[in-house]
């Protein structure tokens, strides 16, 4: 994949409120083997076939306001509005159609050009003693017909309903919705292990339910839900940098399949496992998800 980006981004009305211009293209290129001509003509070489060229054009809003404490990273207490609008004009060779010119296979693309929007907002409530009620919707949709799965919107994984893999929920439409309860286990531990300093501990029981389709190709019945807990674990090592770590299950409620490649593959009714060491939970916190 070849890619870039070029943004501009400047506040508004206050420091938490910002306005991102943002362009970028995309280049996806596969390597194809070496294979027989028909008719036993010769040997076609190995060769790069460049399936996708895209081109996005951004405008996204983000209106983060957290509370300030001594616990808003671990556990924070505001609200986060993070909206997008995206039009894309890409040429993707989605039906693996190719001509010959030259010698040389030439993929034969459509054009799919569309607009999509997008909003992913979270609330977190201060409940009493550090303890806190947390709300995210997230919902989507690709405006216009049905375009190819290649630019769906994907709901599962760490950044989404934990309780199904990444790829296991998709479409041109999307809505999801999670109840998080999140507390306190321990504070103040004030203790050492070789180079890292623990701090406080917090553990969250969770909740969701969302799905994505194509149109109009679901009802509520077709929601998928997923309930799950999460323990946070905020260090530093070395007394300087950062460390945050998480271990995370979630279980999805209902079961579904989908075919892939003529295979039929089963999801939910199954425990899924996380885990992390990183320098915040902002990815966490917020679910940043973005395509591009």
């Amino acid at each position: 994949m070849f890619e870039f980006d070029f943004i501009i981004r400047h506040r508004l009305f206050s420091r938490d409120q910002n306005l991102q211009l943002k362009y970028t293209y995309s280049s996806y290129t596969a390597i194809l083997g070496s294979f027989q001509l028909p008719n036993n003509i010769g040997l076609y070489p190995t060769t790069k076939d460049n399936y996708f060229n895209g081109q996005n054009i951004e405008a996204r809003f983000t209106w983060r306001s957290i509370l300030p404490s001594k616990d808003d990273e671990i556990n924070p207490a505001g609200f986060d509005i993070n909206l997008a609008y995206n039009y894309e004009f890409n040429d993707f060779n989605n039906e693996d159609n190719y001509t010959v010119e030259d010698g040389l296979l030439k993929p034969n693309y459509n054009n799919f050009n569309f607009n999509r929007l997008e909003l992913k907002t979270s609330l977190f409530l201060p409940v009493f003693d550090s303890h806190t009620f947390n709300t995210t919707l997230r919902v989507g949709s690709i405006l216009g017909p049905t375009v190819p799965d290649f630019f769906d919107f994907y709901l599962g994984g760490l950044i989404g309903m934990k309780a199904y893999p990444f790829y296991a929920i998709s479409g041109n439409e999307i809505a999801w919705l999670n109840f998080t309860y999140r507390f306190p286990l321990f504070r103040n531990i004030d203790a050492r292990a070789g180079h890292l300093y623990v701090d406080k501990i917090f553990l969250s029981f969770n909740g969701d339910i969302g799905n994505a389709w194509n149109k109009d190709a679901t009802t509520i019945e077709n929601f998928k839900k997923g309930v799950g807990a999460e323990l946070r674990i905020q260090l530093s090592s070395y007394y300087l940098f950062p460390t945050s770590v998480f271990v995370s299950a979630s279980y999805g409620l209902d079961e579904f399949k989908r075919t892939v490649n003529n295979e039929i593959i089963t999801y939910g009714k199954q425990w899924n496992l996380y885990g992390g060491i990183l320098f915040g939970f902002d990815i966490l916190n917020f679910n940043k998800s973005p395509r591009f």
